[in-house]
């Protein structure tokens, strides 16, 4: 009986986490930019290089096309062996106002901080090499910070898709964070973001720059948005589907996991209450579904409440990624949201645990 209570606790607290979620994302008004009073405003954009070769010269190319020329672009090589540098010294030619640096230290963190140090821009944009902007990304983000100023403004990402279920599968989990981030940021209480695709003013970077737990291998982006919450700045979720950047998903389960764990390895470095109580929800109704098969196998009783568990988180899950399906491009999301959530409660956990025994060491 204090399963079954726990059970519905539980839920409970899962459907009020995700209806808040709902709320929030209904609450962010989809933003149309303009071009006028743009090129005022000053941007530095600033891509931290390692091993790249393949992916930099298609970024570099998207960015020489941009509809918005007016920033500065700061290319930070740390220490690649490959032939990244060879295609940065290329691009001199391509643009008028570009730096390019070698890090001082090692990792993403610090490449990313050499750059923001030199940086002339008022607002710093941030993307990984391996990103395909869309044509208005840079006037977009622009455009938005001069009708809403903000410290901080979190930009939607996606993944491309190949058409393998492992892709659909992938890109499904990785919408439902960026969204989450989003939606979260729409009811007032910021979370997640993503450094393949934010802004900030340098000004907020500068102030915080002492709360970016550089000995951590990841997570400039999140506690750059803890820092900044924490000062009660203003942070923003563009909503504009000019303001997309598409991203690689990974290739193997390997790279997945490696990356996955990456992420969650900085986690116990989180101080925002709203971010760990999320977490703690999210990870207690995946332990609870795990808790319910294990007991299942023993006494087929338990299966009855396993099946009502996984029902009510499925369709808490699916109504909310149907939500944003319009937004996001997704397809098929019952069927996708389905396969996903048989899988997600052992994936979560094996992350959680995988990333406090095994901590990564660098963020390539």
């Amino acid at each position: 009986m204090l399963l079954i209570y726990l059970t519905i606790i539980v839920c409970y607290l899962y459907l009020i986490l995700i209806a808040y979620f709902v709320f929030g994302w209904k609450q962010i008004s989809v933003f149309v930019p303009t071009s006028e009073g743009s090129k005022k405003i000053s941007i530095s954009l600033v891509v931290a290089c390692k091993n790249e070769e393949v992916h930099l010269q298609r970024l570099l190319s998207c960015l020489a096309q941009q509809s918005f020329q007016n920033f500065e672009l700061i290319l930070v090589n740390d220490h690649s062996t490959d032939g990244t540098s060879r295609i940065m010294q290329k691009a001199v030619s391509a643009f008028s106002n570009l730096q390019i640096l070698n890090s001082t230290g090692f990792g993403k963190k610090q490449a990313i901080k050499d750059a923001i140090i030199l940086a002339n821009g008022k607002i710093i944009v941030t993307t990984d090499a391996d990103c395909t902007p869309s044509f208005h990304w840079l006037e977009t983000i622009v455009s938005f910070y001069k009708k809403y100023p903000s410290d901080l403004i979190i930009c939607p990402v996606r993944l491309s898709n190949s058409g393998s279920l492992f892709s659909h599968l992938q890109s499904l989990e990785f919408t439902s964070l960026v969204a989450s981030g989003g939606a979260a940021a729409g009811a007032g209480m910021p979370i997640l973001c993503n450094g393949a695709n934010l802004a900030f003013t340098k000004k907020a970077w500068l102030q915080s720059q002492n709360d970016l737990h550089l000995e951590e291998p990841s997570g400039d982006d999140i506690f750059l948005l803890q820092s900044i919450k924490k000062r009660r700045g203003v942070i923003r979720f563009l909503k504009s589907e000019s303001a997309f950047v598409t991203t690689k998903a990974t290739n193997t389960l390997g790279e997945f996991y490696r990356q996955r764990q990456r992420w969650a390895a900085k986690s116990p470095s989180y101080t925002d209450w709203q971010l760990i109580i999320t977490a703690c929800i999210v990870l207690s109704i995946s332990l609870l579904v795990l808790l319910l098969f294990g007991l299942s196998i023993y006494d087929p009783s338990y299966w009855k409440v396993l099946i009502a568990t996984t029902t009510v988180k499925f369709l808490i899950d699916a109504s909310f990624l149907f939500s944003v399906r319009t937004f996001f491009q997704l397809q098929y999301v019952w069927w996708y949201a389905f396969l996903l959530s048989m899988i997600y409660p052992f994936y979560i956990v094996f992350i959680a645990l995988s990333a406090l025994l095994f901590k990564p060491k660098n963020w390539k």
